[in-house]
């Protein structure tokens, strides 16, 4: 997806209904400081169905086109950033004409995205001439710091890169704080999130009204992810599959996943934790629903923290307290506690 334009503000993109991505040409553009050649591909549609939307607002998917917004000249003799909006474009071709010699001479923008140290240099320089360009610059060095989370969340900064990511966070915090519109005032609370500051962030989502359904999508999946103390990013699509639970006996929260909308496509059957005794579940497809695991091996290899999933096969469950099967899998608030095997859950509402 391209990152943004430059003008402030992020635009919180959500999915669209579209099934196909249709490339309808390419344009040959020059770098403004030289006369290097990258060619760029034109869309006519998008298909953003399968995609993954994150909370810092990036996008990405199979047929989503990585279009950089910013790149750093590869003449050796120039090496300055531009914005590609500022080039010059120089030709635009049909999407088979590849025998040209402006398409023989010129480069891939896919292959040019620019990494967190390369924005941060550019930070250092002249070629931020606003407080508009500052904040694209500095929201997309927040993407590139959260790249490392989105297909890995129990990765951990290092003492220096925490620091930096901080950094560019408090410097965003004091571009938004004024912000008005809804997508900021969205923003806002996810940079306080990823700062660790999590009652501002509650305090600001608490604030905003009059929201659109996707802006109320991305709000509750912020506050929830605020309430238990998560400052990753992460994908709003997967985090909206998650209902959320508290026992009303010992008060101790539990995530349940609706495997129906996570992923329909896999069977589920159900895994007994041989230590504690309680039930987790794994892809019938890719596990033989014989094998007993412990809950810590269950994890890793179904990539879930939760204790219990929904199951989409079979109405009951083996209850972690009495190892009796009465309770109803379809009702969660008649689920014991699997903390104290006494209280059923009730459902949490934050708004």
């Amino acid at each position: 997806m391209g990152e943004n334009s430059k003008s402030k503000g992020v635009k919180f993109y959500l999915r669209t209904n579209n099934n196909d991505m249709t490339i309808v040409g390419f344009e040959i553009i020059s770098c403004p400081f030289c006369t290097r050649l990258y060619k760029n591909r034109i869309i006519g549609s998008l298909n953003t169905l399968n995609s993954r939307y994150f909370s810092d607002g990036h996008l990405d998917g199979k047929w989503v086109p990585k279009m950089p917004s910013i790149i750093k000249c590869v003449n050796k003799d120039c090496r300055k950033f531009f914005y590609i909006e500022d080039a010059k474009v120089i030709a635009k071709l049909d999407k088979n004409s590849f025998d040209t010699p402006e398409w023989k001479d010129a480069h891939y923008l896919a292959e040019r995205i620019i990494g967190a140290k390369e924005l941060e240099k550019a930070l250092t320089t002249d070629f931020c001439k606003n407080e508009e360009e500052t904040i694209m610059v500095r929201t997309l060095l927040l993407r590139r710091y959260n790249d490392v989370f989105r297909d890995d969340r129990n990765y951990k900064f290092s003492a220096t890169e925490k620091e930096a990511f901080l950094k560019n966070i408090e410097k965003l915090i004091e571009l938004y704080k004024n912000e008005n519109t809804t997508d900021g005032k969205l923003f806002l609370a996810e940079l306080y999130r990823e700062a660790g500051n999590f009652d501002f962030c509650l305090k600001i989502l608490k604030e905003i009204k009059g929201e659109n359904e996707d802006e109320t999508l991305i709000k509750e999946k912020i506050y929830s992810q605020a309430k238990i103390k998560d400052d990753k990013v992460f994908n709003v699509y997967e985090a909206a599959t998650k209902k959320e639970y508290r026992c009303n006996n010992c008060g101790d929260n539990m995530i349940v996943f609706d495997l129906e909308k996570l992923n329909s496509s896999l069977e589920y059957r159900h895994y007994r934790c041989k230590n504690e005794n309680k039930i987790v579940n794994a892809p019938s497809k890719i596990r033989n629903p014989d094998k007993y695991y412990s809950l810590t091996l269950a994890q890793k290899l179904f990539k879930t923290k939760a204790p219990y999933q929904e199951c989409i096969r079979n109405e009951n469950i083996v209850c972690p307290g009495c190892n009796g099967t009465d309770m109803e899998i379809f009702n969660p608030e008649k689920q014991k506690c699997i903390k104290c095997h006494q209280g059923n859950y009730e459902t949490v509402k934050w708004f």
